[in-house]
């Protein structure tokens, strides 16, 4: 009889690399980027990216998230439902 071990992956953890083109796709030469990504990893942990080039813009980052969530929150989304 034969035993089967679960496979061990290595932590899933985002490619700086893209990190970095996705910043630099974000908004201009010289001002206004940035982004925040979250999602969970293989384990259910919630990640949190953050890269801005300034306070301000992660400032807005910010205040567009929580109003997301708080819209989101109101109406009671469900999982693939779209928002109009």
């Amino acid at each position: 009889m034969y035993c089967m071990v679960a496979p061990k992956f290595k932590q899933f953890e985002l490619p700086k690399k893209i990190l970095t083109q996705l910043y630099e796709l974000t908004g201009g030469p010289e001002a206004y980027k940035g982004f925040i990504i979250a999602y969970c990893d293989e384990k259910g942990t919630p990640v949190v990216y953050t890269t801005c080039d300034s306070q301000i813009t992660e400032s807005g980052l910010i205040k567009c998230m929580e109003n997301y969530l708080a819209e989101y929150t109101q109406n009671g989304y469900e999982i693939g439902q779209e928002s109009e």
